[in-house]
């Protein structure tokens, strides 16, 4: 008799995983093919090896006015260069992304320390995270979000274990201390945790009581550490404030640089991704009220995350990693365990979820991989061919576009007007017009750093232009 009802609902499911494949064939771009070279570092991720170079070379974090989120990053790669001996000229585009990589092992561990779950069930859930980068390709980029997302994961892992023991107390601090690491990473952090305590409300879970002092000094505790770097930069703990108060103008759109949807296929994955887990709930407990399951809590925190950016004009897929991450590992280990044919199922729809979204997210404000490498090469030949004196690059103003110090760090390189910018044997000088420039002793060729825009004259000084043939 029962027999009936059972299989409905899984047919439903089926037809979801359908719907993405559909999805899939109607438009969707494929994920970028792996090869054995590395994808060329994006903006937001050359611009933090960029400030951590500087904090190696003393300038503090919070000085510079084109830092871009917190400190922590930064502070990390500066740790690992210490720990394994590593010049930053000698940093390659994966040994970045492996100190972001820890930390996605880290979130990935988040899975283990779930209550109410078996172990087989959360090591799978863990291995399931980290095999998929947390749902999106930003898992494997030397990106802020991977952090931000970790300290997010953590402090609610934290704060459910709390509910469930005995040392109540001890964990609503590491808890706290978890949710102060988040907010150090980004200002967006503030944002969600407001929607934790009010995701706690509406399943109706107690969170103000005698062990709520201790979370709060954990949060202020970890927040300061992190953000000052180890209470080294105490200017970074004001700085903090001012990245709130612009990012306000940024998300309503009342900034210059508000970004806004190039595509909305990552807002439709991430809503059909939360609409997975959402029928899966439904289809294990079927009959259990609203916040009576353990689920409805993260399902409606994550839910109120992923509501909130769709509804402001800022629009950029990094701000999606929560929402795919999240409930892979507070959902899935507690999904897991009733049957191999239906955890099967959850597993295998999840992966093509993310297989097939994975195109539209990582296609985002690519950097353009062909030509940024061929220059790599031709600069490479160029300095060591080079016979009129010491070889060095000059770039002109505007031309500081955060992939190209990093791509230029192993030679001497001027940014700016200066003295002797005008008999550099590169020169490379920002495309404002279609018009090519004329400068005698130099033939001209460009260079595109990122498609759409980021585009550069380069000019290479006579004698030497055969290895800089003009671009397509």
């Amino acid at each position: 008799m029962d027999a009936g009802p059972t299989q409905k609902p899984w047919s439903i499911f089926a037809a979801v995983v359908a719907c993405f494949l559909l999805f899939s064939a109607i438009g969707v771009q494929q994920p970028p093919r792996l090869s054995g070279i590395p994808q060329p570092l994006h903006a937001d991720e050359a611009v933090q090896w960029s400030r951590a170079m500087e904090m190696s070379e003393g300038i503090p974090y919070s000085t510079n006015e084109d830092r871009f989120h917190g400190p922590t990053l930064a502070t990390s790669l500066l740790v690992a260069s210490k720990l394994t001996g590593t010049a930053f000229t000698d940093m390659s585009e994966t040994y970045l992304r492996n100190v972001a990589g820890c930390y996605l092992i880290l979130l990935s561990f988040a899975a283990l320390a779930l209550p109410g779950a078996s172990l087989v069930s959360r090591v799978t859930a863990t291995a399931f995270c980290f095999l998929i980068g947390g749902g999106a390709p930003f898992g494997f980029y030397f990106v802020q979000e991977v952090l931000l997302v970790a300290g997010l994961a953590w402090g609610a892992v934290l704060w459910l274990r709390a509910d469930t023991s005995e040392r109540k107390a001890l964990w609503r601090l590491l808890s706290g201390v978890a949710f102060g690491f988040a907010l150090a990473c980004k200002v967006t952090a503030a944002a969600y945790l407001l929607f934790f305590f009010v995701a706690l409300m509406i399943v109706r879970k107690p969170w103000a009581d005698r062990h709520l002092p201790g979370f709060i000094f954990g949060l202020i505790f970890s927040w300061a550490f992190f953000q000052s770097v180890a209470f080294t930069d105490r200017h970074g703990l004001a700085s903090w404030w001012g990245q709130l108060a612009r990012s306000f103008g940024v998300a309503s759109g009342r900034s210059d640089d508000t970004l806004t949807a190039v595509s909305y296929w990552p807002w439709i994955w991430g809503a059909l991704w939360l609409a997975e887990f959402s029928l899966q709930r439904f289809l294990r407990e079927r009959f259990v009220p609203f916040r009576s399951s353990s689920t409805d809590f993260i399902l409606v925190f994550v839910g109120l995350i992923f509501c909130f950016h769709l509804a402001l004009p800022y629009k950029t897929p990094w701000l999606l990693y929560g929402v795919m991450a999240l409930p892979l590992v507070l959902l899935v280990p507690s999904l897991l365990g009733e049957d191999w044919r239906r955890d099967a199922l959850l597993l295998f729809g999840l992966l093509v979820s993310a297989a097939y979204a994975a195109g539209d997210f990582a296609t985002h404000s690519e950097t353009a991989r062909a030509p940024l490498r061929e220059f790599e090469q031709r600069v490479a030949r160029l300095s060591q061919e080079y016979k009129g004196g010491k070889f060095y690059i000059a770039v002109a103003d505007g031309g500081h576009y955060w992939p190209l110090p990093y791509y230029l760090r192993k030679y001497p390189v001027g940014f700016g007007n200066f003295p002797q910018a005008a008999q550099a044997p590169l020169r490379l000088i920002p495309v404002t017009d279609t018009s090519e420039p004329a400068v005698p002793g130099y033939a001209v060729t460009s260079l595109t750093l990122r498609e759409g825009g980021d585009r550069y004259w380069v000019l290479v000084a006579k004698g030497y232009e055969t290895g800089f043939p003009p671009q397509k």
